[in-house]
């Protein structure tokens, strides 16, 4: 019987059959085959989520930022039962298992305090472009509202114009043939394998087949398999060794299957727009690699999450009165304050607060005035200033 993914082991292919026979040893394989898969796929959405949920979400009144109600929201509880990472965590989940992902705000009971909450399901009723989306059936764990929510009562977000699950399988399959053949070739390098010459004397006894049958499972087997053992010759019977007895080419065959695992990584990444060096465990080129992860993966979404947030839950007259969300996520990247205190030193004297720093830094601010002043070192100016000032120190000398 052919090999088959696990989807096809329970679903069948799009063309044929829904049900099929496998063997218990095709369902063990094929379970492993999607376990490495999906181990793979856990890894990267973990990366992500963990970057989101180390990001500030800074909230602004009049431009200027504030500590109220909706920053603890965001950044210690968005409801009762979930702290702001374990939130995060699961929005992110849903968001690349399903392509989309439905965020809930609802009143907590006997207070006008609000809670969000991550839906686990829900049906989305005829979309218009030109009228409000609803929302039916949503659920959230064991609880399923009855109400109907409105575009403007949620947070939808959307990954990809096409769900990348889908694609990433379709991947693990092509490298799922790929290792089946080079574990065959494992096993037959690091196997014993034998031929045995029979004289046309010996063939020709009576009941030859059933008598060599039982040799093969008396003597034989036993001698393959065991560490110590001996291997009778009978007249008639000469036996001699073929194939690789687990050399060179075994430790190559091994080595392929490695190097196929690290693919199936390497192209999971990449459907994650991840750098391969990020999940492969190698540290070389890792800040380059960080990087582009940042501006690729993360800022994209966070975009989404404060525009999304933003438009919601403020709306544009808010905005335009300077009153918004903002997803900072310079907070990612672990920041060494006394290994940067020369690059501090620059930024303080660019226009940078104290204050800012101490943010990025992680620590906490400082409520002191001067600590959100901004500051100018005298190197820095207009090139017209400096020409002007350098004329008036030349008319002096003169």
């Amino acid at each position: 019987m052919a090999k088959m993914s696990l989807f096809e082991l329970f679903f069948g292919r799009p063309s044929g059959p829904t049900f099929r026979e496998v063997s218990v040893d095709q369902l063990f394989e094929a379970a492993s085959d999607f376990m490495l898969r999906q181990m793979c796929f856990d890894i990267c959405v973990d990366m992500i989520a963990n970057a989101i949920g180390r990001c500030d979400f800074r909230t602004y009144e009049n431009d200027e930022e504030i500590f109220g109600a909706e920053h603890w929201l965001w950044n210690y509880e968005p409801n009762p039962n979930q702290n702001s990472t374990e939130f995060l965590h699961k929005l992110v989940d849903h968001l690349y298992r399903n392509n989309e992902a439905l965020v809930i705000a609802e009143k907590r009971r006997g207070s006008s305090q609000e809670v969000l909450a991550v839906a686990d399901s829900w049906d989305l009723v005829d979309p218009q472009i030109l009228r409000l989306n609803e929302y039916r059936h949503v659920v959230v764990g064991s609880v399923t509202f009855n109400k109907v929510f409105k575009e403007t009562d949620v947070l939808r977000l959307r990954l990809h114009q096409k769900n990348l699950e889908p694609v990433l399988a379709a991947l693990g399959t092509s490298w799922e043939n790929m290792a089946a053949l080079a574990r065959k070739h494992y096993d037959w390098d690091r196997g014993q394998h034998w031929k045995v010459h029979i004289n046309q004397i010996a063939s020709g006894q009576d009941q030859f087949e059933a008598n060599f049958a039982k040799m093969i499972a008396a003597q034989i087997k036993p001698f393959l398999e065991n560490p110590n053992a001996v291997l009778p010759e009978f007249d008639g019977y000469t036996y001699t060794q073929v194939g690789s007895t687990g050399g060179s080419r075994t430790a190559e065959t091994s080595e392929d299957i490695r190097n196929l695992a690290e693919d199936i990584f390497n192209f999971t990444a990449r459907g994650f727009l991840i750098p391969a060096v990020l999940v492969n465990g190698k540290v070389e080129a890792t800040a380059d690699a960080n990087a582009r992860f940042l501006s690729y993966v993360i800022d994209p979404l966070c975009d989404q999450l404060q525009e999304e947030i933003t438009r919601k839950r403020y709306g544009l007259d808010d905005w335009k009165l300077g009153n918004y969300l903002r997803v900072d996520s310079s907070s990612i990247l672990h920041f060494d304050l006394f290994g940067q205190a020369s690059s501090i030193e620059k930024l303080l004297g660019s226009g940078v607060s104290f204050n800012d720093i101490m943010r990025a830094a992680g620590r906490a601010t400082i409520s002191e005035p001067w600590a959100d002043e901004h500051f100018m070192t005298k190197n820095i100016g207009k090139v017209a200033d400096v020409l002007d000032a350098a004329g008036e120190q030349k008319g002096e000398s003169e």
